[in-house]
């Protein structure tokens, strides 16, 4: 423990279950992380009363845990309040006033104020204390692809949120002392210029995975696995099940299609129309029931920024993933036809070719899987990312 020195990591949701998402993961790694070398505490907001049962298992990391209740009525009001202040909505969609006032009368406590996304650096702008952002990704970027296809009410948000992020994740990133973010190409969307406060910060895979080895036989199954109801995320399974896959199974007619992971939509689950598709939902362990056993697992996101955490646990577990240059940004020191395979999503029949390949080429997808692990042992781990991240904090706090 670096003497008595005290962090406080704020989060705009509940950051557990674990499998909410890549965000809970990447907040607990970096909490996991920060406990080892100061005092760390939570501030966060809870949707659901429900989510009180998670408090005992946030105490493992975090030595103090406050939360503010904040329901889906809360949400929407501060969103339509943020309307005409002109702040993006979604800073007031997770504005608490209540959680404002408890962190204003108590920030002194601490060496730095720790907030997780835009969401959550309203709490901390004006408090004369260090303070330290992890944007994650520049969501700024996501909306800017993500307003191209929008349709109804989310064209509106994106259109709104469209103009007012940028400005809003510049500001901060000038303000606060220092910032995170996964990857050069979000940091570069942000910032006009480098100042040398911004640092790219990948993320890292569940050390188990890379322990992992598959002794079974794959099957003709191809898995997108990630939380299902993230915009990016329903329109990949969408785009893959309707403009891809049923290429894919005329030259492999035995093929599957498995969508794996938490909160299906309605427009996912109506997928399982088409002949040779399931959607499982979460399950307890998707890597030995579903991930492991496929050929490729695919990843054909059209939009979006950050680095995807389903790419980076499809490597580690040695597969082949087969991707879109968007999917592929963030991952610097990966190489197309080596650590994995890249196709463009406006070419659905290119993507369904190298599928194909994929699916009947044993050897090929062994040799990918094998560097690709081989990569994320080099380049992914948390190991990795806690020297970075320490480094940096030192120079502050």
């Amino acid at each position: 423990m670096v003497g008595e020195k005290r962090i406080l990591m704020i989060s705009f949701r509940c950051p557990w279950p674990q499998d909410k998402g890549g965000y809970v993961l990447r907040f607990l790694n970096i909490a996991k992380i920060l406990s080892k070398n100061y005092k760390v505490d939570l501030l966060t907001l809870i949707e659901d009363k429900a989510e009180e049962q998670y408090v005992d298992n946030l105490k493992k990391i975090f030595n103090n845990i406050t939360y503010f209740y904040h329901p889906k009525i809360y949400e929407y009001f501060g969103a339509l309040k943020a309307f005409f202040s002109f702040k993006p909505l979604q800073v007031g969609y997770y504005y608490s006033p209540q959680m404002a006032s408890w962190l204003k009368e108590r920030y002194k406590d601490y060496n730095l104020i720790f907030c997780s996304t835009i969401r959550t650096a309203e709490y901390a702008k004006k408090l004369n204390v260090k303070r330290c952002i992890d944007f994650i990704d520049a969501i700024s970027l996501n909306y800017h692809q993500a307003v191209k296809r929008a349709k109804g009410l989310w064209k509106m948000i994106y259109s709104v949120e469209n103009k007012r992020l940028l400005d809003y994740e510049r500001k901060i990133a000038k303000d606060f002392e220092l910032s995170f973010i996964t990857t050069q190409k979000d940091k570069d969307f942000i910032l006009e210029k480098d100042n040398g406060k911004m640092v790219v910060l990948p993320n890292g895979v569940k050390e188990e995975l890379l322990k992992r080895e598959f002794v079974g036989k794959e099957e003709d199954l191809l898995v997108f696995f990630g939380k299902i109801d993230y915009q990016p995320n329903e329109d990949a399974c969408l785009f893959f099940a309707r403009e891809v896959f049923p290429k894919i199974k005329k030259e492999v007619p035995r093929v599957k299609f498995y969508i794996v992971g938490v909160n299906p939509t309605k427009k996912v689950l109506n997928l399982q129309r088409i002949e040779g598709i399931k959607v499982t939902g979460g399950v307890p362990d998707p890597y030995s029931s579903y991930l492991e056993k496929s050929k490729i697992i695919v990843a054909p996101i059209r939009f979006g920024g950050g680095m995807q955490n389903k790419i980076l646990e499809g490597m580690a577990l040695g597969k082949t993933v087969l991707t879109t240059p968007i999917g592929a940004a963030g991952i610097t020191e990966a190489k197309d036809g080596e650590h994995f395979v890249v196709a463009d999503y406006k070419k659905p029949d290119e993507i369904a070719k190298k599928a194909v390949l994929l699916l009947k080429d044993d050897e090929l997808r062994r040799k990918i899987g094998k560097s690709a692990r081989k990569l994320i042992l080099e380049n992914y781990t948390w190991d990795r990312v806690e020297k970075k991240l320490i480094e940096n904090l030192s120079l502050i706090v």
